[in-house]
């Protein structure tokens, strides 16, 4: 009975309330991402890579952490089983990447998304900052003492800046339709549940489709995503909230702040205003920048210059 009771506390241990996914190609974005992971103060981060230089640099950075360091090229994880089964969409001759030349950094994020082993995640780009640890901002997405947002809703999105209507209404057409609103793709809170994964695996197929959807594409996956949100809310009725740009500062700060300094508050002149605490800040630093203030590793070997 107590070897019983051993296990089933191990278990549930062993399944945390949120993990965290990157993705990321190139030693500068594997230094970024494992900067970023730091801050979380977790052990449930999985980094993504997929060459042996860039997974060999995560090893390196990660030094002590709990982390996993996920090759996706290699091995029986998840990702890498989805990964050796995307190998039509990402090898050379492929008509996804005669479409977009990117394809295989596009799709190591979208693979990091789909095999997520965690029961609620988010997935963070590798230049984001979060300006907590893991476990704080978990406890800001609940909605009651009992329930969080993710056990209301299947996905959490934050609003892209671009999403704001800036022409007038006559330049309408399906891609801002009435009830459109772009989610930026750097910041992904969900669930794992039948419904996000038909939502991840169709938005693989989507990217790589082509078609008139390329007429309205910008070149990354985001807009695509955005659309099959839209698609899934009509047709699964997946369950989507938009949480407030503080979740991912990237896209507003122009609109909130002039300040460089990552996860500074917006200013507000107003007494009687306070500014809102920035959860996750995105993109608040230049690489070259980001490297010079990293405490681990050389920032010459980072950036190829010894």
């Amino acid at each position: 009975m107590r070897h019983a009771l051993l296990f089933l506390a191990y278990a549930v241990d062993a399944v945390p309330e949120l993990g965290a996914l990157y993705a990321a190609s190139g030693r500068l974005h594997v230094l970024m991402a494992t900067e970023s992971a730091r801050r979380l103060k977790s052990n449930f981060v999985h980094i993504h890579t997929q060459t042996r230089d860039d997974h060999a640099t995560c090893q390196r950075l990660r030094g002590d952490q709990r982390w996993q360091c996920v090759d996706v090229t290699r091995g029986e994880h998840r990702a890498a089983q989805l990964w050796r089964r995307l190998s039509t969409y990402t090898s050379l001759d492929s008509q996804c990447r005669t479409l977009h030349s990117d394809v295989p950094n596009r799709i190591l994020k979208i693979v990091a998304i789909a095999s997520t082993p965690f029961k609620r995640n988010v997935f963070l780009d590798a230049d984001t900052v979060p300006c907590f640890d893991l476990a704080t901002l978990y406890t800001q997405l609940q909605a009651t003492d009992q329930r969080g947002l993710l056990d209301l809703y299947d996905v959490l999105f934050i609003p892209a800046r671009e999403s704001v209507p800036r022409e007038p209404a006559r330049h309408a057409s399906w891609a801002r339709a009435p009830a459109w609103v772009e989610s930026n793709g750097g910041v992904i809170f969900w669930r794992r549940a039948p419904a996000t994964a038909r939502l991840f695996h169709r938005w693989i197929a989507s990217y790589c489709r082509g078609g008139d959807d390329l007429e309205h594409f910008n070149g990354g996956d985001q807009h695509i995503l955005s659309r099959e949100v839209l698609t899934a809310v009509q047709r699964d009725r997946l369950l989507v909230y938009h949480l407030l740009p503080i979740w991912n500062f990237r896209s507003w700060r122009r609109h909130f702040s002039n300040t460089p300094e990552c996860c500074s508050a917006a200013s507000i002149t107003s007494e009687n205003l306070r500014p809102l605490p920035i959860y996750i800040d995105h993109g608040c630093r230049k690489p070259r920048d980001y490297v010079k203030a990293a405490r681990f590793g050389n920032a010459s070997w980072f950036l190829g210059e010894g």
